[in-house]
């Protein structure tokens, strides 16, 4: 289909094996539905820009190399890259998607092999990390509502090329590593979808697969990963042995915003289970680390998202904790103050904060107010059932509101919770 010119049947072709509806294709690129439809049946010329034909590919997890048939007209076009023996080893990278997409469509199984060995090659670790970063880039933007069943078959794919693909030590160690940093954001996108027992399996098989990996960052992020699910239900003090240990981990990686995120949720910890002098400790740790600077360009992508917003976010989640609501609240409206400067994710993120803690201060009409600035990025551009089920207690709240606002409030609520019922079907059997 690419050598014959069809670029748009082929994306959609791939597109269909991965498992994935027109609006998730449209939602990768940024397009709306209808866009994304009439590029596939070749109505409109975009995809012939190589440009958005390379950004289509890469959200397709499509190789660039694959792309050479259609540029150069010529079917028979080689994809595999040359040179060096690593690229002998290399399974040829269209095979591997052709692999790979069959695989999510049959439903990805763990638990069932392939027919027959297959050699892992340094294209099946560009594969995972290329999908790893643009799922992550896309979820500090636009949160990870929508892309969770994707992602969570990236990680099943990933993690069967773990447990029955055939690697030497080198391929092997960058293998795990790849798959350990998508398990992480499986279990973050589970999360933020509020999946929390299956949020809580991806966490830990991301601490066993940094365990095998042996690297002190990917641990530390794993471990702390668990730690800060476990402080929504304390029951022990759980949440502060495993926050301490990532933190401990952290000051072996040169990262101030690493160790401040850790300090921080470690602080948050110590607040879950009603420690105030521990956790005002914790973030004099976090905050020293801030003013080391947090601009490290190289910095993992994931970390991009720890900023001074965030990790005051952070503090004010361990105040409310606390029963600090009026502090936490003065923290949240900081925050906001400089939302238009954020990431769309960010300010919803900080604006539902904010009017679920003005709701606990029985400031019912701003809270009310904050909530629909909050619903209104929910609406549209960012996806995250997390952060609408943030502004429960201001749905509750505007029960007790006459008026307008209060019945509009509590409309758009019920209808964006509503809108997130049934999502996530793919994980009955996770």
């Amino acid at each position: 289909m690419l050598a014959s010119g069809k670029p748009g049947a082929a994306l959609a072709l791939v597109r269909k094996q991965m498992g994935l509806s027109q609006a998730d294709f449209a939602e990768l690129l940024h397009w709306d539905r209808t866009h994304a439809g009439r590029v596939e049946r070749g109505e409109v010329g975009t995809i012939f820009d190589v440009r958005e034909l390379i950004r289509a590919a890469d959200a397709l997890g499509i190789p660039r190399s694959a792309l050479l048939p259609l540029l150069l007209g010529d079917p028979d076009a080689g994809t595999i890259e040359g040179g060096g023996a690593e690229g002998v080893d290399d399974v040829d990278r269209r095979q591997f998607v052709q692999t790979a997409t069959l695989a999510v469509t049959a439903g990805a199984a763990a638990d069932v092999p392939w027919s027959g060995p297959m050699r892992v090659g340094t294209g099946h670790i560009a594969y995972i990390r290329a999908v790893t970063q643009r799922l992550w880039e896309h979820d500090n933007v636009y949160g990870g509502g929508r892309i969770a069943d994707f992602a969570i078959e990236q990680y099943r794919l990933a993690r069967r090329l773990v447990d029955h693909g055939e690697y030497g030590p080198r391929v092997g160690a960058d293998l795990i590593d790849a798959a350990g940093r998508l398990a992480d954001f499986a279990g973050w996108v589970a999360e933020d979808n509020g999946w929390v027992d299956v949020a809580r399996r991806f966490y830990m098989e991301g601490v066993l697969l940094a365990e095998q990996g042996g690297k002190d960052e990917l641990l530390t992020n794993a471990i702390a990963n668990v730690a800060f699910l476990a402080t929504k239900r304390p029951t022990s003090r759980e949440p502060v042995r495993l926050a301490q240990r990532a933190s401990e981990l952290a000051r072996r990686v040169p990262s101030a915003r690493l160790n401040a995120l850790r300090a921080a949720r470690e602080a948050v910890a110590h607040a879950a289970v009603g420690e105030r002098r521990e956790f005002e400790q914790a973030m004099i740790r976090a905050w020293r680390e801030v003013d080391r600077g947090l601009d490290d360009p190289d910095d993992l992508t994931w970390l991009q998202f720890v900023t001074s917003a965030e990790i005051r976010s952070i503090e004010a989640r361990g105040r409310s904790y606390l029963g600090q609501h009026s502090r936490a609240a003065t923290i949240y409206r900081k925050a906001t103050s400089s939302a238009g400067t954020m990431l769309l994710r960010d300010q919803a993120s900080y604006r539902a904060y904010f009017a679920a803690s003005l709701a606990g201060l029985g400031d019912l009409n701003t809270a009310i107010t904050e909530g629909h600035a909050a619903l209104s990025l929910l609406e549209g551009p960012v996806s995250s059932p997390r952060l609408v089920e943030e502004l429960r207690p201001v749905r509750v709240a505007a029960e007790r509101i006459s008026g307008d606002e209060g019945e509009r409030f509590r409309l758009r609520f019920d209808a964006l919770c509503g809108s997130t019922v049934g999502q996530g079907k793919s994980l009955a059997s996770t």
